[in-house]
């Protein structure tokens, strides 16, 4: 199923009167109402179990009652979801109540709000009041799906030796090297992007197979509605020049905002832009195809950034990608799968101090909300995972 936490299925019925036929002469025969019902289930570990929604008349059928059922994809699809189905269902006289049940598929992944449609149409003999009715399907799954494919780089390159690298194989984080920025960033709240989540201490990481995984959610906590981590090496690990790859897959969805990126070391005294900024990559998850790396730097008594963009041919989420900077004095190459996205030159500051020949420490983060993707919105899936293979940097 969809490698998603709490599914939800929502069943839609077209509203109006369905068809009456004729009794002839006489007093005209009062239509029963048809109303449907909602439902809560636990998706189940595996196998396919039944979601049942019960369709009630407010009195018996004098005649044969009929609607037609189908299922229409939302959030969940069929065959991975849900089993489709495009049925009619008969009320024989006498009859008040039918049960239209739906096959839901389960598994033992993570998942989160899944729903579709159940539309009522071409009714025969009732007036249909229920609009819609809700299925939910409770998550009791906490493995978090796991894939390999995309592209790879080596372990060695010539002429350079390999300096520093966490490969993620633990069942923890090293906090020897990491540390977690907790909170929404305030006094300067948001962390000066206005963003919308509360950074946690560990409880959106995990570690599974050989990846770093940090998760975005949908949850209250402190101000914010939605959770996340960010990882800094700050003080701990940081370095000038040499080549960084980062393997990552990252999130998707409209306002998920993920980032591998650097800040000077100076960072704590001289503060932002004056330390510099370097963003290996920056994704929009509403622009599936369209990654960015940029410069930020103070200029005068404010800040410049220069930002490169790479559009790739298929979506950037669907599988790992290797970030690359290739740092040298006065030059910086920005690089997905060893193609440039972009090249940064001292030159390019047009005069203003050129920070980036001093150490820098790394950030791991996935935003959301914020100025520059927006608010999440109905359209966005959560949880989102960025899975992280590895970082390494040679010298």
């Amino acid at each position: 199923m969809r490698n998603l936490t709490t599914a939800g299925v929502f069943l839609l019925i077209s509203l109006g009167s369905c068809k009456k036929e004729s009794t002839g002469g006489g007093t005209p025969e009062t239509t029963p109402n048809l109303n449907i019902s909602d439902v809560f289930k636990p998706e189940g570990n595996g196998g396919n179990s039944n979601m049942d929604f019960v369709l009630k008349l407010s009195a018996p059928a004098t005649k044969e009652v009929s609607v037609r059922v189908t299922t229409k994809e939302g959030f969940a699809k069929a065959g991975e979801d849900f089993i489709a189905v495009d049925q009619k269902v008969i009320f024989s006289a006498g009859e008040s109540q039918k049960t239209v049940s739906i096959s839901i598929v389960g598994d033992d992944l993570k998942e989160g709000v899944d729903d579709f449609q159940l539309a009522l149409s071409e009714g025969v003999n009732c007036t249909i009041i229920s609009n819609y009715a809700t299925g939910t399907i409770d998550n009791d799954d906490t493995k978090i799906p796991v894939t390999d494919i995309g592209y790879t780089t080596p372990t060695s390159y010539t002429g350079k030796t390999l300096v520093w690298a966490d490969e993620f194989n633990g069942s923890a984080l090293n906090t020897g090297d990491w540390n977690y920025d907790v909170g929404d960033g305030c006094p300067n709240c948001g962390w000066g992007n206005n963003e919308l989540e509360y950074y946690t201490a560990g409880d959106n990481l995990y570690m599974s197979n050989g990846k770093m995984i940090i998760e975005a959610r949908k949850e209250s906590k402190g101000s914010k509605n939605y959770t996340s981590s960010r990882l800094t090496t700050m003080g701990k690990k940081s370095f000038k020049f040499g080549r960084i790859d980062i393997r990552a897959k990252l999130p998707k969805g409209q306002g998920i905002w993920p980032a591998l990126w650097m800040l000077g070391d100076n960072f704590p005294t001289a503060g932002w832009p004056t330390c510099g900024e370097i963003d290996i990559l920056e994704f929009l998850g509403h622009d599936l195809t369209k990654i960015y790396s940029t410069i930020h730097f103070k200029s005068g008594t404010g800040s410049r950034n220069i930002s490169k963009s790479y559009v790739n041919a298929t979506p950037i989420p669907d599988e790992y990608h290797v970030y690359s900077l290739v740092w040298e004095t006065d030059k910086m190459r920005m690089l997905i799968d060893d193609k440039l996205i972009g090249e940064f030159l001292v030159s390019d500051l047009g005069g203003a101090t050129y920070p980036f020949n001093d150490k820098f420490f790394f950030l791991f983060n996935v935003a959301v909300g914020g100025n520059w993707p927006g608010s999440p919105n109905a359209s966005t899936y959560f949880p989102q995972w960025m899975f992280v293979d590895y970082v390494r940097v040679f010298q």
